[in-house]
């Protein structure tokens, strides 16, 4: 029997949701931005570019949350993305983005980033290996994402619905589609089995039927 993927129960739990308001994505990037402007250290000011990064690129390529949290520099700094996903064991291979690349770089740059270091970095932890401690500086967990940098994020910015490491996810597969991106392109991006289950998992639902069909208008003349 083939592998079948399947939106997993949330158990009663209400799911993460997309960001579908324009403006309200332009928000969240514009209060990152400004934590970036105004921090008042250096440490503070890479948390703030890393939590920014972390965002732009999340809402980017649609990389799961524990494959968007392990990318490391040897991962895109070529422009070129080629990873094993955590979950479903299959390959991601795509070419990014011009300028997210550029940005992705610039960042990557500016902190010294070397080859083999996480894209976002927390704070440095011993490890053993052979019998000897190391100090290894490991990427930020989704338990410090879930407890410290959504919740401010939400309340920065008014979000009033569920809105996680995921929505970063969704919120791609929204705008891609929203924006005439390509059902059957975003359902293998996302390895589902089919379109409906990527519609349903992008929250697409009536309101965003009757807004498409609100704003076409076919045959009319032009002026009186």
């Amino acid at each position: 029997m083939g592998y079948k993927r399947r939106i997993k129960s949330t158990g009663g739990k209400k799911p993460t949701l997309p960001i579908k308001d324009e403006k309200l994505l332009k928000r969240v990037m514009d209060y990152l931005q400004f934590e970036c402007d105004h921090a008042k250290s250096k440490i503070k000011k890479y948390q703030a570019d890393r939590n920014r990064m972390l965002f732009l690129i999340g809402f980017n390529t649609a990389f799961r949350a524990e494959d968007l949290l392990q990318l490391k520099v040897s991962d895109v700094e070529k422009g070129y993305v080629s990873i094993k996903e955590n979950k479903t064991k299959k390959w991601q291979h795509f070419r990014m983005n011009k300028q997210l690349h550029e940005d992705i770089m610039k960042y990557v740059n500016k902190y010294n980033l070397k080859i083999n270091d996480y894209l976002f970095m927390g704070q440095k932890k011993k490890d053993t290996k052979d019998g000897k401690s190391f100090q290894v500086i490991y990427p930020i967990t989704r338990q410090n994402c879930k407890e410290v940098l959504f919740p401010k994020v939400i309340n920065a910015c008014g979000i009033d619905f569920k809105f996680g490491l995921h929505s970063l996810r969704k919120t791609f597969g929204y705008m891609f589609y929203k924006n005439g991106g390509s059902l059957i392109t975003l359902q293998k991006m996302y390895n589902h089995e089919t379109p409906d289950v990527t519609l349903l998992y992008v929250m697409w639902d009536m309101q965003d039927v009757s807004q498409e069909r609100e704003s076409i208008y076919i045959g009319g003349k032009n002026g009186r």
